[in-house]
């Protein structure tokens, strides 16, 4: 039986990933209680690691994953981190990868905006929110769905301005404590009661159970992963005919020699034996033996897409438009709701974070994911042309902005010609 290793990610500059303790207390409590963790990734000064994080890379199997669940629904001491780790296993899967990404971006490519308590979208102020920083944190929060929760540290700000968030692995979180382990296989051990620090610790989990969807999928993947193997053997064995070489001469030499020729001659199974050893091939009289595995691989994508975005089609192939629309209106329903719980998450949570940090977001402000207007150039040019006869005038920056075009500097704007087509042909004029 081989021993499971486990890879310490910490001890290889390239790979390391860790938040470290800092050097000074920071003594400033304008802003609530802060966390004495900095992150030094990149940095040549040589600090004691405070988040110690282990990356399993062994090929996780069916007892993994109830192993995984038993440690992680312990009610006394759960253990988050071979959930984890089974999770990060199963997103290797091209498709459950896809499907998740999908789901994610539906809701991470929407704009947002931050609305007063009439609904009226307040441009200036929904800049705070417009940030690469917050496209981060809506990914993290949609990742919650699915791993269960997710954590940020706000590592750098000023006043009314975050710079930048950076995550805490999952592996080292226990929700139901309130801890952030700095040894993720060790609950007992040194941790961080990050309830304790609520503007600069942030935990992040839209659905009720800190568990996750991937609890249901990750063994799919393995069942997934078994047929590919078995699909690969089946193909060695059945796939390239074996080669037999038959000889009478059995000196070693020519044996060796014999046997250098076929290796040569390509990757296809071979053997030496003597010309009275018989040896019978029984050969798949059935032309379709791979759709056993290919069957089978197709009904756990099809599975793991119900699972993740409640139907199939917008994924696969060959459906009627009848169909497709009925399953896209499922999906659309799935992104409202997610939709929806991070608006909620956002305005009750996450806001008054903002809020304690210096940012000027009054009382009642919410915030709302709408779709990004788009207008096309024939539809803004009789926009500006209904304006400009209304008697608005347009700045030459904004027509050279929006049209991509120059303008003259001395002469901007010259006397407008008639179209020939349109000028009078009367003698009476």
């Amino acid at each position: 039986m081989s021993r499971r290793k486990y890879y310490n990610r910490t001890n290889t500059p390239t790979q390391r990933k860790s938040l470290v303790l800092a050097g000074d207390k920071r003594k400033s409590n304008r802003f609530g209680k802060q966390p004495d963790i900095v992150d030094t990734r990149g940095s040549s000064k040589m600090e004691i690691d405070y988040f110690h994080f282990y990356e399993s890379l062994y090929r996780k199997e069916v007892t993994d994953w109830q192993k995984a669940r038993i440690m992680r629904y312990d009610p006394f001491n759960p253990i988050t981190y071979p959930i984890q780790q089974l999770y990060k296993d199963s997103m290797l899967d091209n498709h459950l990868q896809g499907a998740i990404e999908n789901r994610i971006l539906r809701v991470t490519n929407k704009e947002a905006v931050l609305k007063d308590p009439e609904g009226v979208i307040d441009t200036k102020r929904s800049l705070f929110v417009q940030k690469r920083w917050f496209r981060h944190v809506t990914r993290k929060a949609m990742e919650s769905k699915f791993y269960g929760y997710s954590m940020c540290f706000i590592n750098n700000f000023t006043a009314g301005s975050i710079n930048k968030i950076i995550d805490i692995p999952r592996e080292n979180v226990i929700p139901e404590k309130g801890l952030i382990l700095k040894e993720a296989h060790n609950p007992s051990g040194e941790a961080i009661p990050y309830v304790a620090f609520p503007n600069f610790l942030i935990y992040i989990q839209l659905l009720p159970e800190a568990v996750g969807i991937l609890e249901r999928v990750a063994p799919m993947t393995i069942y997934k992963r078994h047929s590919w193997a078995s699909w690969d053997e089946f193909e060695q064995i059945f796939g390239v005919p074996i080669r037999i070489a038959r000889t009478m001469i059995n000196s070693e030499k020519h044996k060796n020699e014999l046997q250098s020729w076929l290796e040569t001659m390509g990757t296809a199974s071979y053997g030496i034996f003597d010309k009275q050893v018989d040896i019978e091939i029984k050969e798949n009289q059935k032309s379709d033996s791979f759709n056993v595995f290919l069957q089978k691989i197709n009904v756990i994508n099809r599975e793991m897409s119900k699972g993740i975005v409640g139907q199939t089609m917008t994924m696969d192939d060959g459906s009627s438009q009848s169909q497709a629309e009925v399953h896209q209106q499922t999906y659309q329903e799935i992104t409202d709701a997610d939709i929806m719980d991070f608006q909620d998450w956002a305005t009750d949570d996450f806001l008054p974070v903002m809020r304690n940090l210096g940012y000027d977001i009054p009382d009642g402000y919410y915030l709302e994911l709408q779709e990004k207007a788009v207008i096309k150039p024939k539809d803004k040019i009789k926009i500006d042309a209904e304006l400009l006869r209304a008697g608005y005038n347009l700045k030459p920056k904004y027509i050279e902005d929006t049209y991509d075009v120059e303008l003259d500097e001395d002469n901007p704007k010259s006397e407008v010609r008639q179209d020939p087509a349109n000028e009078s042909l009367s003698f009476f004029d």
